[in-house]
């Protein structure tokens, strides 16, 4: 009896249509992404019973003149459990292997009273970011009301001249956008009293918003000279002045380095800048020596120097258009429009 029922549903299977484009997509829509379900829930006042708690981790009020949002990060209560990691994935739609989050080890003092500690980071939202001073096309934007470094996804041609310049590996390509993207502290969760993803997901409270003071930001960073007065380890904070503040009951030891700091990470190969590079020197080189032969009192080489003179324009107009290779690919808008959706 069981056998001619599972033979049944087969067949019963087998003879339903296949599903077409149009009857994919309505499922897809059917489904609510976290984003969707979060706006119902915040809609019909549905708040998770952990909110009375997490709204205590972002400021009361709006930063005033010369102040900005800022993420602080209590490192005596970050168990490396990657909560934040994974709230920031859901809610921002990210990629496998995209992260805007990152938890990882540091470890350091002493063969007899060794340390090791877990450290949360994302963007510092710096008050001189080196990605917004890097990008050409004027992706990025400093939010003048709340400090938070946004990028304008619609405005990114994919160079990762933001990604070089970022001392903290902030900034994350994506081969399949073709853009670069990074955190933006859930800003408009922010503007409408909500916490960021990574501080309502934190089961210890590790993270936090805070105010602070720009000036006094770079103040402390420039004057502070005897340790990292950001975080030991790390790149030297007056490159940017990140805001992000580590705090700890004990000091936080000045050998502490991080886990994979000897390890080799291979990188883009930028192969479109490489080939631009090379070719644009020879085309400057070659000019260089038509130039110099052009003032020589009798120039042997006269009848060459137009065929010279040609190969170094080739050469450059070749390295030009290299370079466009090394774009992403900004305008295939229909392969990701979803995940824009997604963000919200």
């Amino acid at each position: 009896m069981l056998l001619s029922t599972r033979s049944t549903r087969d067949m019963s299977d087998k003879s339903k249509p296949p599903l077409t484009l149009i009857d994919e997509l309505i499922a897809e829509q059917r489904s609510l992404t976290a984003v969707a379900k979060f706006s119902r829930a915040h809609e019909r006042h549905e708040l998770p019973a952990q909110a009375k708690h997490y709204r205590d981790l972002i400021p009361i009020s709006k930063p005033q003149a010369g102040q900005q949002y800022a993420f602080e990060v209590d490192l005596d209560k970050c168990s490396g459990c990657k909560a934040c990691v994974t709230a920031c994935h859901s809610l921002n739609g990210l990629e496998d292997e995209e992260t805007w989050r990152n938890v990882g080890l540091r470890h350091g003092g002493t063969p007899l009273q060794p340390i090791q500690q877990t450290v949360t980071t994302a963007c510092h939202h710096c008050v001189d970011p080196g990605c917004l001073n890097g990008c050409p096309v004027l992706a990025y934007e400093k939010d003048s009301a709340t400090g938070i470094v946004k990028h304008l996804d619609d405005q990114c041609i994919g160079c990762q001249y933001c990604v070089l310049k970022c001392p903290y590996d902030v900034p994350k390509y994506s081969e399949r956008l073709g853009i670069v993207r990074k955190c933006d502290m859930c800003s408009s969760r922010l503007a409408s009293g909500e916490a960021p993803a990574c501080v309502q997901a934190c089961p210890n409270e590790a993270i936090k918003i805070t105010v602070v003071e720009q000036s006094s930001t770079v103040s402390a960073l420039q004057t502070a000279t005897a340790t990292n007065p950001f975080l030991p380890g790390s790149p030297a904070p007056t490159i940017t002045f990140p805001t992000t503040r580590y705090t700890s009951a004990k000091p936080l030891h000045e050998t502490l380095r991080p886990a994979d700091a000897n390890e080799l990470k291979p990188q883009c190969a930028h192969t479109p800048l490489g080939i631009m590079l090379v070719l644009s020197q020879l085309s400057v080189g070659a000019f260089t020596v038509d130039r110099i032969l052009s003032l020589l009192p009798n120039d042997p080489s006269a009848t060459a120097r137009p065929a010279l003179t040609l190969t170094a324009l080739i050469t450059g107009l070749i390295a030009l258009a290299s370079s466009t290779l090394h774009l992403g690919r900004p305008l295939a808008r229909g392969a990701h429009s979803s995940a824009y959706a997604d963000r919200g």
